[in-house]
């Protein structure tokens, strides 16, 4: 087993608006202990690293502290997540099926969607399901913010390092499950989340399947995204597929202040809606 890493320290700053929600008003439909009865009998549930014992891994781990929707936090995530790209496992499963695994790094729209979280009046014990959960700073938000919350990813590696992430940060009662996009259960979420998702075209199908199946009736998904290039397609799909759309644009800058390059960079918030 590899050893914890040592800590270092990264802050994002920036002023967040509050996105026009309408979760506020949310009535459970049902109790949350119900919905996890449902989705354990659907999916594989999955577990936390042991206590300071994290798998061999290549480029090794590191921990940092950050800010993030004014929520400090211990992260612990891959040390040197190109390293992941180039190991045979990945090689042979990227000519297999195309995956790639891009859950390993530190997504800088995560901090955004943080924010977007802390500056919402979301009910406390909202039941959310964060897709493409990859180190879990997503999740970790919601549940500083009182959500009850559901990581989720394609990678069962990247499920078990969020729940790490959240008993890290205080967060025990945290869910994770393994979810193939292509294969979504019946189980509705008021709120999902999802961070730098929807860069690869091939994806946005399998995307929506999952809200069709899991987005409750009067839910909201909210997907952060630095205004890549397949975003419009995204939208246009979604359109198509019977959604509204709310774009929120958060300008910020690299979360890394020790990065070379200081342009300011945005973040576009999607919620999406089904239409009635």
């Amino acid at each position: 087993m590899a050893e914890l890493p040592e800590t270092m320290v990264l802050t994002a700053t920036f002023s967040p608006d509050c996105l026009c929600t309408m979760l506020a008003v949310w009535n459970p439909p049902a109790p949350w202990s119900n919905l996890m009865m449902q989705l354990r009998d659907e999916l594989e549930y999955l577990q936390p690293f042991p206590a300071d014992e994290l798998p061999e891994l290549a480029g090794g781990w590191e921990q940092k502290e950050l800010t993030a929707g004014g929520h400090k936090f211990r992260i612990i995530c891959p040390a040197a997540p190109d390293a992941l790209l180039d190991t045979p496992e990945t090689l042979a499963a990227h000519e297999s099926y195309g995956y790639m695994p891009y859950w390993g790094y530190l997504w800088p729209a995560a901090f955004d969607l943080c924010a977007a979280l802390a500056a919402a009046d979301l009910p406390k014990g909202l039941p959310t399901l964060e897709i493409g959960a990859g180190i879990g700073l997503a999740g970790l938000g919601a549940l500083a913010e009182g959500l009850d919350v559901v990581f989720s990813d394609y990678d069962r590696t990247s499920v078990r390092l969020a729940l790490t992430n959240a008993v890290l940060n205080g967060f025990p009662d945290a869910q994770g499950v393994y979810l193939d996009w292509h294969r979504p259960p019946d189980c509705q979420f008021p709120l999902i989340l999802g961070c730098e998702v929807i860069y690869e075209q091939g994806n946005h199908g399998p995307i929506l399947d999952v809200l069709d199946r899991m987005l409750a009736p009067d839910g909201e998904c909210w997907l952060a995204d630095p205004r890549r290039h397949t975003a419009d397609k995204f939208v246009a799909l979604a359109k198509d597929r019977g959604y509204d759309l709310i774009c929120q644009s958060r300008p910020h800058r690299p979360y890394d202040t020790s990065a070379t390059m200081t342009i300011d960079m945005t973040t576009d918030i999607w919620i999406l809606r089904k239409n009635k």
